[in-house]
């Protein structure tokens, strides 16, 4: 996988991707992470910094990290280019963050545990709660399935992850999470907020207690 994601995020242009990011957009989990008072957020896997972006716009203090050091390049200069302030950002693989215990006050991981098979994914979100302070929050999105992810070129593994084998997206795994398998992987933990969006996407915000 590391591979996969160096080779999509190598070369690429900030103008390329600055259309992408609305920061004057309403979003709920921004109004979530503000009325409990959160003043820190991890961005994990940050790509091209979207989300960084959409919560320093907000007055967050912004990390992050990702396994692509491209991606973490692209990101630090989304948030310059964009006058947008942030902290840290580090090269790092989900399933090993390198930040310490508990270090921040909330953490945001956009469409990245359904690009793990489910033991990493379990894996990872146990790493991102490692990281967060107690009684600080957690949110996750998960991807719905279009034609496209169906049709491209791939194999199916043992716990129904598509991994492709051809074409643009060879190396990548994608899962698609039904919301009971969602439900499945947060089992345990305290539910804030879950959301379909209209596209398939679901977000869920969890606190860790």
């Amino acid at each position: 996988m590391n591979n996969y994601w160096d080779n999509v995020w190598t070369s690429v242009d900030v103008k390329d991707y600055k259309k992408y990011i609305n920061l004057n957009d309403d979003y709920k989990f921004i109004d979530i992470f503000k009325q409990h008072k959160i003043s820190n957020i991890c961005d994990a896997a940050c790509v091209f910094g979207k989300y960084s972006a959409i919560f320093s716009k907000n007055n967050f203090k912004v990390s992050g990290f990702d396994i692509s050091e491209q991606s973490i390049i692209l990101t630090k200069n989304m948030l310059t280019t964009l006058n947008l302030g942030f902290m840290d950002f580090c090269v790092c693989s989900i399933t090993d963050i390198k930040y310490r215990d508990e270090c921040f006050e909330g953490v945001i991981a956009h469409a990245v545990l359904d690009h793990l098979n489910t033991t990493e994914a379990i894996k990872a979100l146990n790493e991102l709660f490692r990281i967060t302070k107690k009684n600080g929050l957690i949110y996750l999105s998960f991807d719905g399935l279009s034609d496209n992810d169906i049709e491209a070129c791939h194999e199916v593994l043992a716990d129904g992850s598509f991994k492709y084998i051809d074409g643009t997206r060879k190396g990548m795994i994608f899962k698609y999470y039904i919301n009971e398998e969602i439900k499945k992987l947060i089992m345990g933990k305290e539910i804030l907020y879950f959301n379909t969006k209209q596209n398939g996407e679901r977000e869920v915000i969890l606190r860790k207690i």
